[in-house]
């Protein structure tokens, strides 16, 4: 058992910002904030992975699962990292031909030298007593870091125009029985982006309070996520999932926000959007679970964020015990409601239609515990930047079906970029 020593912590919104700020002169950090939301918090409060003793970083190797889990079993502890959503290539036969500026590794999990937690108040580090003494003071002398606004030049991977003209090549496929649904997304991104990772990731999160914010640094490479969606968790053999389909900007008081609420759960297109999802994850639990125990423990859950309102449904399954974590993750990744139905056609029909490759996006990060528990969101509302390159990149999406509107499917993308770009 890891030797933890604890110390009081005043002002939790301050350190913070000082922690994050003493993790940046690493080489590698993960950072989880569930902003202490009410619907989704789990494990972690706010903890920080810092340093890393051991690493496994894949770009073009085969059996990636099987290393990650050669990985884990060697690791011997818990493991901070993220799945890249090409790595459908290694489940099905997919390919990923399309634009990639960023050239991200593919899997990357780390095995901390550090772990900050803070909790109830209190920061708990993983260090005897002195050497932790000495690390506290360090992070509480860090000088808080100031958000400076610069001037982004923001560009569309495409038009409106040939965005709108795939959304009608979709529904025709869905009239030929091709597909039911595409989850189609495009990517807005900035050359000469001269961003400070640390400061935006603060600033942001103050304002979209996600429930599965986190902050990665590998290197030169940034993931800042906002996301509002857990893919998958496995804890004591129980495997839950909470797909979103569902998504309507917030007004200008409750009032207005209680009657959005009510015309989201009516709305039949987002419902049948909703239970398409459904259906696709409990078939993918049921490649991993003991026999009749998927079950669907709320339909159609309507949520309220700072910006905007989502709707959730989730869906829990046992595992079989035979069957290995990991092995559970891969035969529910992506996660369906970054892809359509039926899955393998509708990542076809992605794969051709978007200029630009996923790679991070619509993956999933999060961590592994030593005995096989895990915890991953959906990297979407994420941004990934290369520091090196000064290259920032948003993708941004929703689901096709055949009662789509597609001035109305652009207008469900800019919101969602607005609502992280809007801080910027």
């Amino acid at each position: 058992m890891q030797e933890f020593t604890s110390f009081p912590v005043k002002d939790p919104a301050l350190f913070k910002k000082q922690v994050l700020q003493w993790a940046s002169s690493f080489q590698v950090f993960q950072c989880f904030d569930s902003n202490k939301n009410p619907y989704f918090q789990d494990k972690f409060e706010f903890a920080l992975a810092v340093d890393a003793i051991s690493e496994i970083k894949l770009y073009q190797e085969e059996r990636q699962f099987d290393l990650l889990q050669e990985f884990q079993t060697k690791s011997n502890s818990i493991i901070f990292g993220y799945l890249s959503y090409d790595l459908k290539n290694q489940i099905e036969n997919l390919e990923s031909n399309n634009v990639d500026e960023l050239n991200f590794p593919s899997l990357y999990f780390f095995q901390a030298r550090y772990f900050i937690e803070l909790k109830d108040g209190k920061c708990h580090i993983n260090r005897p007593s002195l050497e932790a003494i000495y690390i506290f003071e360090q992070i509480i002398s860090q000088k808080s870091p100031e958000f400076a606004p610069n001037h982004l030049e923001w560009q569309s991977r495409i038009s409106k125009e040939a965005y709108m003209e795939k959304i009608a090549s979709i529904q025709a496929r869905i009239k030929e029985g091709d597909v039911y649904e595409v989850n189609l997304c495009r990517e807005i991104y900035a050359k000469n982006a001269d961003l400070d990772p640390i400061p935006a990731f603060i600033k942001i999160n103050e304002k979209a309070q996600a429930p599965f914010s986190a902050l990665l640094k590998l290197n030169q490479n940034y993931v800042l996520s906002f996301s509002p969606e857990r893919f998958m968790r496995l804890k004591a053999n129980k495997m839950l999932s909470q797909p979103i389909k569902g998504t309507k900007a917030k007004g200008a008081n409750q009032a207005d926000n209680e009657n959005l609420k009510l015309s989201l759960l009516q709305d039949e297109k987002e419902r049948a959007e909703n239970v398409m999802i459904v259906d696709l994850v409990r078939n993918d639990f049921a490649r991993s679970a003991v026999p009749g125990s998927v079950k669907v423990d709320e339909l159609f859950g309507i949520y309220e964020f700072e910006n905007i309102i989502q709707m959730i449904s989730s869906i829990s399954a046992i595992k079989k015990p035979e069957i290995a974590a990991i092995d559970a993750l891969k035969s529910a990744f992506p996660m369906g409601s970054m892809t359509g139905a039926p899955k393998i056609k509708a990542m076809e029909i992605i794969e051709e239609l978007e200029l630009s490759k996923r790679a991070v996006y619509s993956g999933a990060l999060g961590y592994i515990e030593e005995d096989g528990s895990f915890d991953f969101s959906v990297l979407i509302r994420s941004l990934m930047y290369d520091a090196d390159k000064q290259f920032l990149s948003l993708h941004v999406g929703g689901a096709i079906t055949i009662d789509s509107v597609p001035e109305k499917e652009w207008e469900e993308t800019e919101l969602k970029a607005k609502s992280i770009l809007q801080y910027l």
